[in-house]
């Protein structure tokens, strides 16, 4: 895969980041706003862990992003910084993973007549919908990395072999 594919990637992850942001915590006066405005206003009670959870991973995401992208810029890109890209590529995709199952168990536990009809619950819907499409994405991602990280040590054995096999030859001569 080319840069342009994780170039698509890291857009898709971006704008699903905000999307699920915008969509878990921007607060709006009225009833139909966002789900954590929703629990602290209509429900009168707290979020569930898992929301906050969900509120957490886009920022982690933002930053995440930042730094694969500046990281990937730098002149030589040594091999510790592509196992710190592939490990930061994992931890996202483990964070949408909890985060999106641990909601979709708090939504699936909220008793039907609590959320019939509500357009919170069909947003607290739609965030757990997303944070799966975020962890596919950053899925995606991480592969696409550790794809990347074998060819080149692939690349760095061969290259390795080819030194040893000269030296040996001029140790001879």
């Amino acid at each position: 895969m080319g840069r342009h594919s994780v170039i698509f990637l890291r857009v898709l992850q971006g704008l699903l980041a905000v999307v699920n942001l915008t969509l878990a915590a921007y607060a709006v006066p009225d009833e139909t706003g966002a789900v954590y405005h929703w629990y602290a206003s209509v429900a009168h009670q707290a979020s569930p862990g898992a929301l906050q959870f969900l509120v957490f991973a886009p920022c982690v995401s933002l930053a995440s992003i930042a730094y694969l992208e500046v990281a990937v810029r730098q002149r030589r890109m040594i091999m510790a910084h592509r196992l710190t890209s592939m490990g930061v590529e994992g931890l996202n995709a483990i964070l949408y993973l909890g985060g999106f199952v641990a909601f979709a168990l708090t939504l699936s536990d909220a008793s039907a007549t609590a959320c019939a009809g509500r357009s919170s619950c069909t947003l607290s819907r739609a965030v757990a919908v997303l944070a799966a499409a975020e962890f596919s994405a950053w899925i995606a991602s991480a592969f696409v990395a550790a794809q990347e990280w074998f060819r080149t040590e692939a690349h760095m054995n061969k290259i390795t072999a080819a030194r040893r096999q000269m030296a040996e030859a001029n140790a001879r001569l």
